[in-house]
């Protein structure tokens, strides 16, 4: 790129879109999911995304909440009337004070809250990453002038059309002792420019795309400058020409007494494949600056994103922190004090999560483009790939066999079996309906294909743990910790 913009290096914009409506509601979600996009399961292209068995569930769920935009209690403190008079989500304010952080945290709370944490990719985590792009304009005028137009258009569009974004960071797990110049397929690349933007090949694991009006992409690995066709930011809509989503096993085709979670809040992930997609100029962030692709998206973008991550982490600690003490109340079991030090330790976790909200809020810094950003929050990301597995074994013990020795609904249906059921069912305090219900919801998030997804996800969606571990090691200023040590010792190391 020279530094021109794109009308004087002749590369056309295109038209701009018009601005939209603003504060999606649910009927217009479920009505925007029709629009010709190709999702694959199970060998089916699934045409009506909003109706079909497998994902009716999630979009009446995500309905559900952004209905909440326009209903009295919830309006005011999900949306805002931005600079164009347009009301739209409060997860794509751009806080310039400490009032607008905290609402954006509130705006990612109810959402949280709404889907009991279940939705690591909720459309909040996603908008967050629009923030971050708009947010480092000043560093992407310095590259291309296009390229901060481009951004601050895609926040704007986004904004004020309410987009449910996906996003993809990361590639096919293919043979990691291939660089991409050695293998060129491993990562999603450039393999042709036009005057009117660019074609790119490959594919990336989005999480919500079945349901996510836009994907927005880029890498999240260092690339050298062999490696620069694969250094790329940018936008492109789910239905967009030779795109393609191809979905894992879906959960959510299920009764929701059995699986009282996973029949509802199943986001899907799917391998989205560019076979060759078209992406115009506009829709172009960055492109071929290997160097700050990587620098900029963890430094200036990601800080917005793992901010929301924390929110909905918390919302799911709270659902587990009740799961488990209701598992141990209703067994008779919530006396015990090794039983008291899992819960409580549970509970510490909850807290030190709030905490480091906290601190992200009261340790913001102001940036070069004048937003006021939450605090660098990485070892949150560190932490919770740390505990996540011991979360799950503090499930285990406290629920024990009573997670999976138990009937389906229609055993409780059969006369003949129904009193005994009640007999050797119950629990302290509750009958066996209810105790049965409860054990199959901490079975449902810890131990079934959809729990099992869930850990995964929450303990490697930052990347690997130790990685990340490694990258708090190298970030930390060491100095202080030395000088301490050559104080007490009187030697100079």
């Amino acid at each position: 790129m020279t530094g021109a913009t794109a009308l004087e290096t002749g590369r056309s914009t295109g038209k701009r879109k018009p601005l939209g409506p603003g504060a999606l509601d649910g009927k217009r979600f479920l009505e925007s999911l029709d629009d010709g996009r190709s999702v694959w399961l199970n060998g089916e292209r699934i045409d009506k995304v909003a109706t079909h068995p497998l994902f009716r569930a999630q979009a009446l769920e995500m309905a559900r909440i952004y209905d909440l935009q326009h209903q009295e209690g919830t309006r005011e403190a999900m949306t805002f009337v931005n600079s164009n008079g347009v009301r739209v989500s409060c997860s794509y304010l751009e806080p310039r004070d400490a009032e607008g952080l905290m609402k954006r945290r509130r705006n990612a709370e109810i959402w949280a809250a709404e889907s009991f944490g279940m939705m690591g990719r909720y459309p909040d985590f996603c908008a967050s990453i629009a923030v971050g792009f708009k947010d480092c304009g000043d560093e992407l005028a310095k590259l291309d002038p296009m390229f901060a137009q481009n951004a601050a258009w895609h926040h704007q569009y986004a904004a004020e059309n309410d987009l449910c974004l996906g996003h993809g960071l990361h590639d096919p797990n293919m043979d990691k002792t291939l660089r991409p110049e050695q293998d060129p397929d491993r990562c999603l690349r450039i393999v042709k420019e036009r005057d009117d933007g660019i074609v790119v090949r490959g594919a990336r694991f989005v999480t919500l795309g079945p349901f996510s009006h836009e994907m927005q992409i880029a890498p999240t690995f260092m690339l050298n400058e062999r490696e620069a066709d694969h250094a790329l930011w940018f936008a492109v809509p789910s239905n967009a020409p030779r795109l393609k989503m191809i979905c894992r096993e879906a959960f959510s085709n299920r009764s929701r007494f059995e699986h009282p979670a996973s029949s509802r809040f199943d986001e899907q992930d799917t391998l989205v494949i560019f076979d060759d997609v078209f992406v115009p100029w506009e829709r172009v962030f960055l492109a071929r600056r290997p160097a700050e692709a990587n620098r900029l998206f963890r430094s200036r973008v990601m800080v917005w994103a793992v901010f929301a991550a924390a929110v909905q982490l918390l919302a799911r600690l709270e659902l587990l922190i009740g799961t488990g003490y209701l598992l141990a109340r209703t067994g008779g079991m919530d006396d015990r004090p090794h039983v008291q030090q899992e819960l409580g330790e549970l509970i510490t976790y909850k807290r030190i999560f709030a905490d480091i909200l906290r601190a992200a809020e009261i340790d913001h810094q102001v940036t070069s483009n004048g937003l006021l950003a939450p605090g660098n929050i990485t070892h949150q990301r560190a932490f919770i790939g740390m505990i996540s597995e011991r979360i799950i074994d503090i499930m285990e013990h406290i629920g024990t066999s009573s997670l999976i020795f138990n009937p389906s609904e229609k055993d409780f249906a059969v006369p003949e079996l129904r009193p005994l059921l009640d007999l050797y069912g119950r629990g302290r305090g509750v009958d066996a309906l209810t105790r049965t219900k409860l054990c199959k919801l901490a079975w449902d998030l810890t131990g079934d294909a959809f729990g099992g997804r869930q850990q995964l996800y929450e303990r490697l969606h930052s990347g690997d743990p130790k990685a990340v571990l490694a990258g708090v090691y190298q970030r930390y200023d060491k100095a202080p910790a030395v000088a301490m040590v050559e104080r007490l010792t009187d030697t100079k190391f």
